[in-house]
Protein backbone atom coordinates (compact mmCIF):
# COMPACT_ATOMS: atom_id res chain seq x y z
CA UNK A 1 0.00 0.00 0.00
CA UNK A 2 1.44 3.37 -0.96
CA UNK A 3 2.19 5.88 1.74
CA UNK A 4 -0.77 8.14 2.29
CA UNK A 5 -3.28 5.69 0.74
CA UNK A 6 -6.50 5.58 2.67
CA UNK A 7 -8.49 2.39 2.83
CA UNK A 8 -11.88 2.39 1.20
CA UNK A 9 -14.89 1.38 3.30
CA UNK A 10 -14.89 -1.94 1.42
CA UNK A 11 -11.24 -2.56 2.31
CA UNK A 12 -11.90 -1.70 5.96
CA UNK A 13 -14.89 -4.06 6.04
CA UNK A 14 -12.83 -6.87 4.48
CA UNK A 15 -10.04 -6.40 7.04
CA UNK A 16 -12.53 -6.35 9.92
CA UNK A 17 -14.22 -9.50 8.61
CA UNK A 18 -10.87 -11.30 8.31
CA UNK A 19 -9.91 -10.30 11.88
CA UNK A 20 -13.25 -11.59 13.22
CA UNK A 21 -12.71 -14.87 11.36
CA UNK A 22 -9.22 -15.21 12.84
CA UNK A 23 -10.44 -14.47 16.39
CA UNK A 24 -13.26 -17.01 16.01
CA UNK A 25 -10.83 -19.68 14.77
CA UNK A 26 -8.46 -18.94 17.66
CA UNK A 27 -11.29 -19.26 20.23
CA UNK A 28 -12.41 -22.58 18.72
CA UNK A 29 -8.85 -23.93 18.78
CA UNK A 30 -8.37 -22.83 22.40
CA UNK A 31 -11.65 -24.50 23.38
CA UNK A 32 -10.56 -27.76 21.70
CA UNK A 33 -7.14 -27.57 23.32
CA UNK A 34 -8.69 -27.11 26.76
CA UNK A 35 -10.51 -30.44 26.55
CA UNK A 36 -8.56 -33.40 27.84
CA UNK A 37 -8.56 -36.53 25.71
CA UNK A 38 -10.21 -38.49 28.54
CA UNK A 39 -13.07 -36.02 28.81
CA UNK A 40 -16.21 -37.23 27.05
CA UNK A 41 -18.88 -34.63 26.41
CA UNK A 42 -22.41 -35.93 26.95
CA UNK A 43 -25.92 -34.61 27.33
CA UNK A 44 -29.41 -36.08 27.59
CA UNK A 45 -29.44 -36.85 23.86
CA UNK A 46 -25.83 -37.75 23.07
CA UNK A 47 -23.74 -40.50 24.63
CA UNK A 48 -20.68 -38.86 23.07
CA UNK A 49 -20.65 -35.39 21.55
CA UNK A 50 -18.02 -35.44 18.81
CA UNK A 51 -18.35 -31.75 18.00
CA UNK A 52 -20.64 -28.90 17.10
CA UNK A 53 -21.90 -27.58 13.77
CA UNK A 54 -21.15 -23.99 12.77
CA UNK A 55 -24.65 -23.18 14.02
CA UNK A 56 -23.87 -24.65 17.45
CA UNK A 57 -25.85 -27.90 17.20
CA UNK A 58 -24.08 -30.91 18.74
CA UNK A 59 -23.41 -34.11 16.79
CA UNK A 60 -22.07 -37.49 17.77
CA UNK A 61 -23.25 -40.89 19.04
CA UNK A 62 -26.72 -40.92 20.59
CA UNK A 63 -27.74 -42.94 23.63
CA UNK A 64 -30.19 -44.81 21.40
CA UNK A 65 -27.40 -45.84 19.02
CA UNK A 66 -25.57 -47.34 21.99
CA UNK A 67 -28.79 -49.12 23.13
CA UNK A 68 -28.62 -47.25 26.45
CA UNK A 69 -30.89 -44.98 28.42
CA UNK A 70 -29.45 -41.53 29.13
CA UNK A 71 -26.72 -41.64 31.78
CA UNK A 72 -26.82 -45.46 31.99
CA UNK A 73 -23.38 -46.97 32.60
CA UNK A 74 -22.29 -48.57 29.33
CA UNK A 75 -19.72 -50.85 31.02
CA UNK A 76 -22.49 -52.64 32.94
CA UNK A 77 -24.14 -53.62 29.64
CA UNK A 78 -21.11 -55.14 27.93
Amino acid sequence: MAKGHRKTPEEKAAVAKQKRKQRRAKRKKEARDNLTKEEILQDDRFFCIAGYTSGGAPYGVTWEEKDLKPWEDWEENE
